[in-house]
């Protein structure tokens, strides 16, 4: 989840790229609403939305169960912001190629804990 459209749009163009299905949306409620609908791997969102942030899209998905076995990635600007239990965080701006790396970390990571 990503509310500037341009970032969200190079992003997914990139994981896209890189073999990565990807369901963009603009808003944590958006997302709450798609991960409701539908399981995913890898959950990436900004933690400052319009409306209500990342962080409260993932509390939110995990009281629903939404993200039992989902891997959570957290970016923000703000240095002091502190994740929910389990996120992973980054910061801004991202390395590409670090971003990429943590991506395939967390895939991995999901992989091996549910093998």
């Amino acid at each position: 989840m990503e509310d500037n459209e341009d970032i969200r749009e190079g992003l997914s163009t990139l994981l896209e790229a890189e073999g990565y299905g990807v369901i963009p949306v603009g808003t944590a409620e958006e997302g709450l609403a798609q991960l409701q609908r539908q399981h995913v791997h890898l959950l990436i969102t900004d933690y400052m939305l319009p409306g209500e942030s990342g962080g409260w899209l993932v509390e939110q998905a995990m009281k629903e169960g939404c993200v039992r076995q989902t891997r959570v990635v957290m970016i923000t600007a703000h240095p002091r912001v502190v994740p929910p239990s389990g996120v992973r965080m980054l910061h801004k701006p991202l390395d590409i190629n670090e971003f990429l790396g943590i991506v395939e970390e967390e895939l991995a990571a999901l992989a091996q804990h549910a093998a």
